[in-house]
């Protein structure tokens, strides 16, 4: 190839090198979009919890208040609830609603388009850290009785969450939403002793479920 020849191709190569460059400035949507990033801070621990007899109170807290009045009565509601809590919590994986939560939301976020920027306990996001900024309020987790009938339980969640565009101050008293959910699955107190290995299994199913539930939420406030 001549060198006149190569010159021109060089020149055309280089031209349309430029001419792409230029495009990407008029217009950066045509650049490979960055992931949309949320701050998520966690305030609080979530408690074990197994609600048996409290559930049942609605249904019979009438009667029994009447007879026996209803301070004495919630007094026994709550160490009947105490003992099977102490029953079960032996099997439950330490840090299990850390753990499992944290990795099912950041997996969920991710399907989204969406990065997670955990903060760290203790620090405060910096305005600019990210596009939206979470702050979840875990409450309880466990087992209760979904059904009076049957005395079928379900494991469950209660949480709330806020969210927000800048972070979150100190003195700030941001809207919480909350958050309750029960898995599908149900068992009977029993059952649940007698196959301890499936405590961990259900707990982790209804935090995956909330993990999901929750990005949807971030998702729908991020637009």
């Amino acid at each position: 190839m001549s060198k006149p020849h190569m010159l021109r191709s060089l020149l055309s190569s280089l031209a349309c090198a430029v001419a792409a460059a230029m495009l990407l400035l008029a217009f950066p949507g045509l650049a490979q979009d960055q992931p949309r990033r949320i701050a998520i801070e966690i305030h609080g621990k979530a408690e074990f919890d197994v609600i048996y007899r409290r559930a049942l109170s609605n249904a019979t807290g009438a009667v029994l208040g009447g007879l026996i009045g209803a301070g004495i009565q919630a007094g026994i509601e709550s160490n009947e609830d105490a003992e099977k809590r102490a029953a079960i919590y032996p099997y439950v994986a330490d840090q299990a609603w850390r753990d499992v939560f944290i990795k099912s939301m950041t997996d969920a976020l991710a399907e989204k388009g969406l990065e997670p920027v955990w903060i760290e306990a203790g620090t405060s996001p910096k305005p600019g850290t990210a596009d939206m900024y979470l702050v979840l309020y875990p409450k309880q987790f466990g087992f209760r009785v979904v059904d009076t009938t049957s005395l079928m339980m379900a494991a469950f969640v209660e949480f709330e969450a806020a969210y927000s565009s800048q972070p979150f101050s100190a003195r700030s008293k941001p809207d919480k939403e909350p958050f309750y959910l029960t898995d599908k699955s149900q068992v009977s107190y029993d059952q649940l002793l007698a196959d301890t290995a499936g405590i961990n299994p259900r707990i982790e199913s209804v935090l995956r479920m909330a993990a999901r539930r929750l990005t949807n939420k971030v998702v729908y406030n991020i637009k």
